[in-house]
């Protein structure tokens, strides 16, 4: 390995390695955000002397689930200003959400091959990294069907989307398979132009 490999290599692992990281640490972002449906908004706004929702329960939703909330089971982060008489948020936990699981053990796995990984930990890392954000993306919406579940007829009167979290994690996990494939494209240049040196 040539000397200006040696000096190149560290510092795309480097970048890969605080991608991944800010990923980790951005699963504490609400990634699922729970709010009141326009239909039932509509169907309130109609029935005379129950008056409007607070502003706060329109603007900010009900809850906000965090990756690392639906990892584990724990309870979501609720919006105090809307409903301001919660007694246990712990009842409105979705329990363990295997994709999201599944997508934080790639990241996990991503961050260990970067650190102590061999040659071809480009590869494994930028795999594990589009996977883990393919799988994030694919959750957010099938999580509809498990408020439905949870919540049963309650469900009707609200509907899930995703929160900022999401597109935060899921555009780091990009940026490190866009790093990982720059890095290749120029160790393959570099192989390639080898011989004419």
């Amino acid at each position: 390995m040539s000397a200006l490999n040696r000096r190149r290599d560290p510092a795309l692992r480097l970048a890969s390695l605080l991608l991944l990281l800010s990923a980790l640490g951005s699963l504490f972002l609400g990634m699922v955000r729970i709010s009141f449906s326009p239909v039932f908004i509509a169907e309130l706004q109609r029935l005379p002397g129950l008056g409007m929702l607070p502003a706060a329960c329109v603007d900010g939703g009900i809850a906000s689930y965090s990756g690392l909330s639906l990892a584990t089971g724990a309870a979501p982060s609720v919006n105090a200003a809307c409903l301001t008489h919660i007694q246990d948020a712990a009842q409105a936990s979705l329990g363990v959400q295997p994709m999201v699981l599944v997508a934080v053990l790639a990241i996990l796995g991503a961050v260990g091959i970067t650190l102590w990984g061999p040659r071809w930990h480009r590869l494994a890392s930028g795999l594990l990294s589009a996977g883990a954000a393919v799988l994030l993306a694919v959750d957010a919406p099938n999580l509809a069907g498990v408020f439905a579940g949870h919540f049963g007829h309650g469900a009707s009167a609200v509907t899930s989307g995703p929160d900022v979290g999401l597109w935060v994690v899921d555009g780091l996990l990009l940026l490190v398979v866009l790093v990982q494939l720059a890095s290749a494209g120029v160790a393959w240049a570099r192989g390639a132009l080898a011989p004419l040196e």
